[in-house]
């Protein structure tokens, strides 16, 4: 049990899932954890819980729910210019204080909020820092890979049990939910469609669903609208690119590192793709969602689910969610599901998007629980 009295917590914890991992990424991680207003004024009430996973990049040095004053947002508010600061309505970000605020006011029931680190310790392949200038660290995606470790044991079985071992929880499925944002968003969906039985609720914003999207589509030339803003559109440019090289070098990594899909892609002068091994491609194809669901068609049976993405998202997940949701829909699986538009977003529809999503998430997942 906690031996103080601070609602806004980061722990530290060894996982054995983790342990002699091949990329030597450490076992001890961080949670980052919200206790509700009450926690310590009782010694038998117990929570729900709702687990965040964060997306792509985020490590142990942020996650995308914190306190209004702490350093470890998801955001840098004192790098970014104030032109760009009035656009962005802070009003619908989440922090620990509008989650107290709302469960102060009856808005929403008092639960236990979780925020695993899940990254996989290894720089972007170009060195490129991120926001806080810290370099930047490549993504999990949440799997359990031969290549990098065991990350969909380490949430369910080493994370679970650490929080229900150490706090107050109600430990079951009808009290716990999974949610996350891009990376996390597909995180949420894999971890519950392999592990139906641990989650009452799940709430995916704009997953990122990478496996084996048409890659003769695509180019290396991702432009997201911020950092054009923020930098100039010179940097914004190299980032951009960096970010999306980086991103599928680290599936590559985590998928089929044996036998690796990137050297074999070929560009035009352009930069559009225009060859590339599909041999290798299919060997992604066992963790795209639609074909898990196609795999195991009861496990969102078990899962209240909400998926939503901005229908302009800057990534182009917006169509990768669609197809999601049209797989769904045609094994009969009942969700919740929402390609929004809206303007405040407009400065980027990801990131935005995600964010302002979050708190309609968290409402989302805990109106499922059972209620004691």
């Amino acid at each position: 049990m906690p031996k103080d009295n601070i609602r806004y917590k980061i722990d530290n914890f060894h996982s054995k899932a983790l342990e002699s991992n091949p990329l030597g990424s450490p076992a001890d991680r961080d949670l980052k954890i919200y206790l509700p207003p009450g926690y310590f004024e009782s010694n038998d009430k117990r929570y729900p819980v709702v687990y965040f996973i964060h997306g792509y990049g985020g490590n142990n040095r942020g996650w995308t729910v914190t306190g209004r004053n702490s350093k470890d947002g998801a955001i840098p508010w004192k790098i970014i210019p104030k032109k760009i600061l009035t656009r962005i309505n802070m009003d619908r970000l989440t922090t620990f204080e509008i989650l107290d605020e709302q469960i102060y006011n009856d808005e929403l029931d008092p639960f236990i909020f979780v925020q695993p680190d899940a990254s996989l310790h290894v720089p972007n392949i170009d060195g490129r820092k991120d926001f806080r200038g810290q370099l930047a660290t490549k993504g999990s995606f949440y799997i359990n890979s031969p290549f990098s470790g065991n990350y969909r044991d380490y949430i369910i079985q080493d994370v679970i049990n650490y929080i229900d071992s150490n706090y107050r929880t109600i430990p079951d499925k009808q009290h716990r939910a999974l949610m996350g944002g891009s990376m996390g968003g597909f995180g949420t969906l894999y971890l519950c469609l392999y592990h139906p039985d641990k989650f009452i609720s799940a709430a995916s914003l704009s997953p990122g669903n990478l496996g084996t999207r048409d890659l003769t589509r695509l180019n290396w030339k991702l432009r997201i609208p911020i950092y054009d803003e923020i930098f100039g559109a010179k940097m914004g440019a190299e980032i951009g690119d960096s970010a999306w090289k980086d991103i599928v070098d680290t599936i590559d990594l985590v998928f089929s590192n044996d036998n690796r899909l990137m050297p074999t892609i070929k560009q035009d002068e352009n930069g559009n793709i225009v060859e590339y091994s599909e041999e290798i491609l299919s060997k992604w194809e066992k963790y795209d969602i639609n074909y898990i669901i196609k795999e195991k068609p009861d496990a969102f049976r078990q899962v209240h689910l909400l998926l939503n993405c901005a229908e302009n998202d800057e990534f182009g997940l917006d169509e990768g969610v669609k197809k999601i949701h049209e797989t769904l829909a045609e094994y009969g699986i009942e969700h919740q599901f929402d390609l929004y538009s809206d303007p405040e977003v407009a400065l980027t529809p990801h990131i935005l998007g995600i964010g302002y999503h979050i708190l309609p998430g968290i409402r989302f997942c805990i109106e499922k629980f059972t209620k004691n």
